[in-house]
């Protein structure tokens, strides 16, 4: 069916765009932690908390060893130059994922691939993400590292090419049956047709029959 939702045990795809209001509920607790004489630095899961460990370990000039989000695996990956692009490959959740980052393509962040690929493209905040619709356990084990609409447009992507390529398949079913009908149709009719025409050849040597039959009586008579 056309409508039926492949996703649909991930429930409705809402296109809000919460980053900005997670990191300012981020910030207001970090302030609240403060006033209260505790710890500003805590991770409470959220995708503002990895992109604030992000810009810290970029702050302090370290090497970024937490690979928790797309933000901060692509900072491990480095500026790319003119004709150099930069390249990184990481393991998440057992899931592989490899980045490039190119001045001039931008950003593509693979995830998994089978030995039967069936890649797609969705365009996000971070850059391309490529997905194979033949491995989508790794996808799966992939979507904390992005944010909610990141996460949105993905989900939204597949959904729209598996209806399409489901809609297309109807049609090529459809056409198929309508030509298969047409062929059994037009045989149909030629069989018809020479059975009237045979029919038709039958009544006529009667009719000439009894002609000639009347034409004999009235000469002999």
């Amino acid at each position: 069916m056309i409508g039926n939702n492949p996703f649909g045990g991930y429930g409705h795809i809402d296109m809000t765009n919460r980053t900005a209001a997670q990191i300012k509920e981020y910030a207001d607790m970090a302030a609240f932690r403060k006033k209260a004489g505790l710890s500003e630095d805590f991770d409470d899961g959220s995708f503002a908390a990895k992109l604030k460990k992000a810009d810290e370990y970029e702050a302090s000039g370290e090497k970024c060893g937490a690979t928790d989000s797309i933000g901060i695996m692509l900072r491990r990956v480095g500026e790319p130059t003119a004709g150099h692009p930069a390249t990184g490959e990481f393991w998440h959740n057992g899931a592989h994922i490899s980045i490039v980052r190119d001045t001039i393509y931008g950003n593509t962040i693979t995830i998994g691939g089978s030995a039967s690929p069936d890649w797609i493209h969705v365009s996000t905040s971070v850059g391309t993400v490529k997905i194979d619709l033949n491995d989508t356990t790794s996808l799966m084990k992939c979507l904390d590292l992005f944010s909610p609409e990141d996460v949105n447009a993905i989900m939204r992507k597949i959904t729209e090419v598996k209806q399409a390529r489901e809609a297309k398949s109807q049609i090529d079913r459809m056409e198929d049956e309508l030509v298969k009908n047409g062929r059994d149709e037009s045989g149909g009719k030629q069989e018809n047709e020479q059975s009237v025409g045979e029919a038709v050849g039958v009544i006529s040597a009667e009719e000439q029959k009894q002609i000639e039959e009347k034409r004999d009586k009235k000469f002999i008579g």
